[in-house]
């Protein structure tokens, strides 16, 4: 964000690069001023709070125990329903555990209602008792066709926001043409707004891409996903649908590294 703003504030001085009279001058000095100090100000806030990196951390948290959790109810790897309750258990909780003393900074940061919840409920336990195919289905209904609504839902939205910004450059560019022209005409001007509006086109140009690369990393995980759905009719043993559930969530685990990637941008 603040990086943004140091960009608008080079827009804003392009505006007056033409500028002659000593007054003008004077707001440019003034308003870019505001700008830096604005600019440093979020810069500080960022760094003192690491509000991006909590963020990144919580949703790393979140997707890893929710991994784990489909993993333990659906008796996948490491969670094999020849183990008993009490050993299965066990591993769960002490790999929820190293998951979190990863990142025990978030500590701090979570609700404490939420941490008092039991780690293993009833109902996983219910689930674990299930037949093959009860789990099987009831993972492909609530993990995979939940995602993969979600990515259908975050698509569209990247896709309007892809949209949004085409134009917004469109408009700019076109902008920059008529403040060009009108230089030309009138050579002796003290106002020049190219830079201004180049500068705006630029940042929309980096929204646009980041938006694009966006759509693209949800469009292709919602493939992946649909092609080992197409698999889950040839599931019937444990084996299978632990191989099944592993391969579904190393789909879901790439387009979440993929986001990240792309949110750091």
């Amino acid at each position: 964000m603040f990086i943004k703003v140091k960009f608008l504030q080079l827009g804003v001085m392009a505006v007056f690069s033409y500028v002659h009279a000593v007054e003008p001058k004077m707001w440019l000095f003034i308003v870019s001023g505001l700008l830096l100090f604005i600019s440093m100000g979020i810069t500080i806030l960022l760094k003192v709070k690491k509000f991006e990196d909590i963020w990144y951390q919580s949703r790393a948290l979140a997707e890893s125990c929710k991994t784990l959790t489909w993993r333990y109810i659906t008796c996948s790897e490491l969670f094999e329903k020849s183990l008993s309750a009490e050993n299965a258990k066990k591993i769960f909780v002490d790999r929820i555990r190293s998951i979190v003393d990863e990142v025990k900074d978030l500590t701090s940061k979570l609700n404490s209602k939420t941490l008092n919840l039991p780690i293993v409920t009833s109902k996983m336990k219910e689930v674990r008792t299930l037949s093959t195919n009860e789990r099987k289905k009831l993972f492909v209904e609530k993990r995979i066709n939940d995602q993969k609504n979600r990515y259908s839902t975050r698509v569209e939205f990247n896709q309007k926001r892809h949209n949004f910004w085409f134009w917004v450059i469109f408009t700019f560019q076109f902008l920059s043409i008529v403040a060009i022209v009108y230089l030309i005409k009138t050579p002796n001007s003290n106002w020049n707004f190219v830079g201004l509006f180049t500068t705006i086109s630029a940042l929309s140009w980096l929204q646009l891409k980041r938006h694009q690369e966006l759509k693209e990393a949800y469009t292709t995980a919602t493939q992946e996903l649909n092609f080992i759905v197409e698999l889950s009719e040839n599931v019937k043993t444990d084996i299978e649908l632990s191989k099944f559930v592993l391969d579904s969530e190393n789909a879901i685990s790439r387009e979440h590294t993929l986001w990240v990637a792309q949110r750091r941008k």
